[in-house]
Protein backbone atom coordinates (compact mmCIF):
# COMPACT_ATOMS: atom_id res chain seq x y z
CA UNK A 1 0.00 0.00 0.00
CA UNK A 2 1.29 3.15 -0.34
CA UNK A 3 0.99 4.58 3.37
CA UNK A 4 1.03 8.35 4.71
CA UNK A 5 2.41 9.38 8.35
CA UNK A 6 1.42 12.29 9.50
CA UNK A 7 4.08 13.43 12.15
CA UNK A 8 8.02 12.79 12.13
CA UNK A 9 9.12 11.94 15.36
CA UNK A 10 10.29 8.29 17.35
CA UNK A 11 6.79 7.42 16.47
CA UNK A 12 6.23 7.94 12.57
CA UNK A 13 10.15 7.47 11.85
CA UNK A 14 9.95 3.92 13.16
CA UNK A 15 6.86 3.03 12.00
CA UNK A 16 7.76 4.55 8.67
CA UNK A 17 11.28 2.25 8.72
CA UNK A 18 9.19 -1.08 9.60
CA UNK A 19 6.42 -0.50 7.23
CA UNK A 20 8.82 0.29 3.89
CA UNK A 21 10.35 -3.18 5.16
CA UNK A 22 7.47 -4.70 4.99
CA UNK A 23 7.00 -3.88 1.22
CA UNK A 24 5.14 -0.98 1.19
CA UNK A 25 5.59 2.33 0.24
CA UNK A 26 5.68 5.74 2.67
CA UNK A 27 5.42 8.84 2.96
CA UNK A 28 5.67 11.54 6.03
CA UNK A 29 3.75 14.56 6.00
CA UNK A 30 5.65 17.21 7.99
CA UNK A 31 6.40 21.33 8.16
CA UNK A 32 9.77 19.92 8.69
CA UNK A 33 11.11 17.91 5.70
CA UNK A 34 15.09 18.77 6.60
CA UNK A 35 14.38 17.24 9.55
CA UNK A 36 13.99 13.72 7.81
CA UNK A 37 16.50 13.93 5.38
CA UNK A 38 19.05 11.40 7.17
CA UNK A 39 15.76 9.05 7.58
CA UNK A 40 14.87 8.97 4.48
CA UNK A 41 18.52 8.54 2.92
CA UNK A 42 18.76 5.67 5.48
CA UNK A 43 14.88 3.98 4.53
CA UNK A 44 15.53 4.03 0.77
CA UNK A 45 13.42 4.70 -2.41
CA UNK A 46 10.30 3.47 -1.10
CA UNK A 47 10.13 6.21 1.57
CA UNK A 48 9.38 9.96 0.53
CA UNK A 49 8.70 13.17 2.49
CA UNK A 50 6.30 16.04 1.82
CA UNK A 51 3.75 18.45 3.21
CA UNK A 52 0.94 17.08 5.07
CA UNK A 53 -1.79 17.75 2.67
CA UNK A 54 0.93 16.22 -0.38
CA UNK A 55 0.78 13.35 2.10
CA UNK A 56 -2.60 12.24 2.86
CA UNK A 57 -3.58 12.88 -0.90
CA UNK A 58 -1.04 10.65 -1.96
CA UNK A 59 -1.68 7.55 0.61
CA UNK A 60 -4.38 4.73 0.56
CA UNK A 61 -3.85 4.96 4.33
CA UNK A 62 -2.62 7.49 6.98
CA UNK A 63 -0.80 6.92 10.49
CA UNK A 64 -1.92 9.69 12.60
CA UNK A 65 1.37 9.87 15.21
CA UNK A 66 0.87 13.78 16.64
CA UNK A 67 0.78 15.05 20.52
CA UNK A 68 -2.45 14.70 20.98
CA UNK A 69 -3.14 18.59 21.61
CA UNK A 70 -1.92 19.03 17.76
CA UNK A 71 -4.18 16.14 16.17
CA UNK A 72 -6.74 19.01 15.55
CA UNK A 73 -4.50 21.69 13.92
CA UNK A 74 -2.36 18.87 11.68
CA UNK A 75 -5.83 16.93 10.52
CA UNK A 76 -7.03 20.87 9.32
CA UNK A 77 -3.63 21.42 7.81
CA UNK A 78 -3.41 18.26 5.50
CA UNK A 79 -7.21 18.95 4.64
CA UNK A 80 -10.06 17.26 6.26
CA UNK A 81 -11.61 16.56 2.53
CA UNK A 82 -8.54 14.62 1.48
CA UNK A 83 -9.24 11.95 4.05
CA UNK A 84 -12.36 10.70 2.88
CA UNK A 85 -13.06 7.49 2.10
CA UNK A 86 -9.28 6.38 3.64
CA UNK A 87 -8.26 4.45 6.45
CA UNK A 88 -6.92 6.37 9.21
CA UNK A 89 -4.80 4.54 11.98
CA UNK A 90 -4.98 6.92 15.26
CA UNK A 91 -2.03 6.10 17.37
CA UNK A 92 -2.35 9.58 19.87
CA UNK A 93 -2.94 9.66 22.84
CA UNK A 94 -4.68 13.02 25.18
CA UNK A 95 -2.40 12.54 27.66
CA UNK A 96 -2.02 15.61 29.88
CA UNK A 97 0.47 17.00 32.27
CA UNK A 98 0.48 20.57 32.81
CA UNK A 99 -0.75 19.19 36.28
CA UNK A 100 2.85 17.83 37.49
CA UNK A 101 1.04 14.60 37.07
CA UNK A 102 0.52 12.13 34.16
CA UNK A 103 -3.66 12.60 33.46
CA UNK A 104 -5.99 12.51 30.24
CA UNK A 105 -7.40 15.87 28.53
CA UNK A 106 -10.46 14.06 27.84
CA UNK A 107 -11.76 10.42 28.80
CA UNK A 108 -14.69 8.52 30.11
CA UNK A 109 -17.64 9.92 28.02
CA UNK A 110 -15.25 10.85 24.93
CA UNK A 111 -12.10 10.10 23.46
CA UNK A 112 -9.45 11.79 21.32
CA UNK A 113 -10.28 8.71 18.89
CA UNK A 114 -14.06 9.71 18.71
CA UNK A 115 -13.24 13.43 18.11
CA UNK A 116 -10.99 12.45 15.20
CA UNK A 117 -14.15 10.28 13.80
CA UNK A 118 -15.92 13.24 14.05
CA UNK A 119 -13.29 15.58 12.75
CA UNK A 120 -12.81 13.29 9.53
CA UNK A 121 -16.47 11.87 9.71
CA UNK A 122 -16.06 10.23 6.42
CA UNK A 123 -12.55 8.84 6.94
CA UNK A 124 -12.43 5.28 8.80
CA UNK A 125 -10.33 5.89 12.02
CA UNK A 126 -8.99 2.90 14.12
CA UNK A 127 -7.66 3.37 17.37
CA UNK A 128 -4.47 1.25 17.41
CA UNK A 129 -0.57 1.11 18.77
CA UNK A 130 -1.62 4.24 21.42
CA UNK A 131 -0.23 1.88 24.18
CA UNK A 132 2.93 0.92 23.77
CA UNK A 133 6.42 2.90 23.34
CA UNK A 134 7.54 3.33 19.38
CA UNK A 135 10.53 0.94 20.51
CA UNK A 136 7.79 -1.79 21.13
CA UNK A 137 5.57 -1.29 18.20
CA UNK A 138 7.31 -3.49 15.53
CA UNK A 139 8.12 -7.01 16.82
CA UNK A 140 7.58 -6.31 20.63
CA UNK A 141 8.85 -9.77 22.01
CA UNK A 142 9.38 -8.68 25.55
CA UNK A 143 10.03 -10.86 28.80
CA UNK A 144 7.30 -12.89 29.58
CA UNK A 145 5.27 -13.49 26.23
CA UNK A 146 4.06 -11.66 23.51
CA UNK A 147 1.88 -8.80 24.51
CA UNK A 148 -1.45 -8.00 22.92
CA UNK A 149 -2.52 -5.29 20.40
CA UNK A 150 -5.97 -3.72 21.11
CA UNK A 151 -7.63 -1.91 17.78
CA UNK A 152 -11.05 -0.17 18.14
CA UNK A 153 -12.96 1.33 15.21
CA UNK A 154 -16.68 1.58 13.39
CA UNK A 155 -15.50 -0.06 10.13
CA UNK A 156 -14.81 -3.76 10.04
CA UNK A 157 -13.13 -4.01 6.93
CA UNK A 158 -10.60 -0.74 7.67
CA UNK A 159 -10.02 -2.81 11.08
CA UNK A 160 -9.24 -6.37 9.21
CA UNK A 161 -6.82 -3.83 6.87
CA UNK A 162 -5.42 -2.17 10.05
CA UNK A 163 -5.20 -5.68 11.87
CA UNK A 164 -3.13 -7.25 9.17
CA UNK A 165 -0.32 -4.61 9.71
CA UNK A 166 -0.46 -5.03 12.88
CA UNK A 167 0.40 -8.69 12.51
CA UNK A 168 2.75 -8.34 10.14
CA UNK A 169 4.71 -6.42 13.04
CA UNK A 170 4.16 -9.48 15.00
CA UNK A 171 1.24 -8.77 17.04
CA UNK A 172 -2.03 -10.91 18.12
CA UNK A 173 -4.75 -8.38 17.50
CA UNK A 174 -7.79 -7.42 19.78
CA UNK A 175 -10.86 -6.03 18.27
CA UNK A 176 -12.68 -4.21 21.34
CA UNK A 177 -15.59 -3.10 19.10
CA UNK A 178 -16.54 0.61 17.91
CA UNK A 179 -14.54 3.60 17.97
CA UNK A 180 -16.08 4.31 21.42
CA UNK A 181 -13.85 1.98 23.17
CA UNK A 182 -11.17 3.95 22.44
CA UNK A 183 -12.02 5.48 25.47
CA UNK A 184 -10.25 2.32 27.24
CA UNK A 185 -7.84 2.24 25.12
CA UNK A 186 -6.31 5.63 25.65
CA UNK A 187 -6.58 4.93 29.62
CA UNK A 188 -4.72 2.04 29.22
CA UNK A 189 -2.12 4.41 27.62
CA UNK A 190 -2.25 6.67 31.07
CA UNK A 191 -1.87 2.99 32.84
CA UNK A 192 1.61 2.58 30.79
CA UNK A 193 2.85 6.14 31.28
CA UNK A 194 1.77 5.92 35.19
CA UNK A 195 3.76 2.72 35.83
CA UNK A 196 6.72 3.58 33.66
CA UNK A 197 6.79 7.06 35.90
CA UNK A 198 6.79 4.82 38.87
CA UNK A 199 9.30 2.12 37.51
CA UNK A 200 11.62 3.86 35.00
CA UNK A 201 10.71 1.29 32.52
CA UNK A 202 9.56 2.12 29.13
CA UNK A 203 9.73 -1.40 27.57
CA UNK A 204 6.50 -2.81 28.76
CA UNK A 205 2.70 -3.59 26.82
CA UNK A 206 -0.22 -5.54 28.41
CA UNK A 207 -1.64 -9.00 27.56
CA UNK A 208 -5.56 -10.17 27.74
CA UNK A 209 -4.74 -13.61 29.19
CA UNK A 210 -7.80 -15.99 30.31
CA UNK A 211 -9.27 -19.59 30.28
Amino acid sequence: MKIGILGSGSVGQTLGRALVEKGHSVRIGTRDPLKLESWRAEVGAAASVGSPAECVQWAELIVLAVHGTAVEAVLESAGVPHFSGKIVVDVSDPLDFSGGRPGLFVGTTDSLGERVQRWLPDAKVVKALNTVLAAVMVNPGLTGGDPDMFIAGNDADAKLVVGGLLESFGWPVIDMGDIESARWLEALSLLWVVHSHRTGKIHHAFKLVGK
